[in-house]
């Protein structure tokens, strides 16, 4: 069997153009001794550098040289679809999803009609534009405290708690520096959760791995950018929900995966409201669906491979198979 030539897509004209590049090195740390991998790294103007001498190169240059590519792009232009084009223009095989799922799952207004259509819950939201974002707005919408987030952002970028009507100005001018809509969502309080789902693992079509739980340090208000990668989250693995609970936040991931038309891997953010005297249950609210989720040293989705038995070397490499 030939080694593959693997090209390691990262950077790219995005806010998450950093952690695009940790999640790369990491791939071609995983990659040496393995297969020929080259870095591609995309520059934050959008161009491509092909190899360790960063070599100016175009995109359809770049894909003759390769054999598959490996996706290690987040955020626009790497998981709204536009890569994905290039991709499939050049015929090159590719890791994650299409795209035509990255696009709809990347606009979380979109998504959110979806995932709602097949039975999904997901917070109260409103959607709006730049020009009619008024804080009044916020306050029709749904009592404090409200999350306010970009329309089509990852990482929790531009996202904000706001707990009284004073934060709104501050939360909209944050999300709108990076997207020209916004997303007034409901606060849900609870435990969040996330699970990932993989597919061709042990002879299966689909898997949910097991679940995370993330607990947030006390100072935090909730799983923004800076919490996710300081090191200071307690990510409990395996999250401790058994019986009907675990089965619930497994299938709403492998739900999730398949409404948008997802391939090879994703990652499902939720939070589980507790019970009251009104509900018997926990109710399970979807936050959003990661069609690449990250793959940094302190991502959550490798360490739920891992405890699954797949080591991240093998993790890369069972991905670049699912391409060819």
């Amino acid at each position: 069997m030939n080694i593959p030539r693997v090209g390691v897509l990262m950077g790219g004209p995005s806010s998450e153009h950093d952690v695009s590049l940790m999640s790369g090195m990491n791939v071609l740390r995983a990659l040496k001794g393995r297969v020929e991998a080259y870095p591609i790294f995309i520059t934050k103007a959008g161009s491509w550098l092909f190899g360790d001498e960063q070599r100016l190169i175009m995109p359809g240059d770049a894909c003759h040289k390769v054999d598959v590519m490996f996706n290690a792009l987040h955020g626009e232009y790497g998981e709204d679809g536009k890569i994905q084009r290039i991709l499939e223009h050049n015929q090159m095989p590719f890791t994650g999803s299409g795209a035509l799922a990255s696009a709809m799952a990347m606009n979380k207004e979109m998504s959110q009609k979806v995932l709602e259509g097949v039975g999904i819950k997901m917070p109260k939201s409103l959607v709006l534009a730049r020009d009619v974002a008024e804080p009044r707005l916020a306050l029709a919408h749904s009592a404090p405290p409200w999350i306010i987030k970009p329309r089509s952002r990852g990482s929790s970028l531009g996202v904000t708690k706001a707990s009284n009507r004073e934060h709104l100005p501050g939360a909209f001018e944050s999300a709108l520096e990076t997207d020209s809509h916004l997303i007034i969502q409901e606060f849900i309080p609870g435990r969040e959760v996330t699970c990932g789902v993989i597919e061709g693992l042990d002879g299966r079509i689909i898997s949910a791995l097991t679940p995370i739980e993330i607990v947030p340090p006390e100072s935090a208000d909730f799983f923004d950018y800076k919490v996710k990668y300081n090191g200071k989250t307690t990510e409990v693995c395996p999250a401790p929900f058994y019986g009907a609970m675990l089965a619930k936040i497994q299938e709403t991931a492998l739900k999730a995966h398949e409404a948008l038309g997802l391939r090879h891997y994703s990652r499902t953010d939720m939070i589980i409201k507790p019970s009251s005297i009104t509900r018997r249950a926990p109710e399970l609210y979807v936050l959003e669906v990661n069609t690449l989720p990250g793959l940094t040293r302190e991502s959550l989705f490798p360490k739920a491979a891992q405890h699954r038995g797949l080591e991240f070397p093998d993790l890369v490499m069972h991905l670049i198979r699912l391409a060819k």
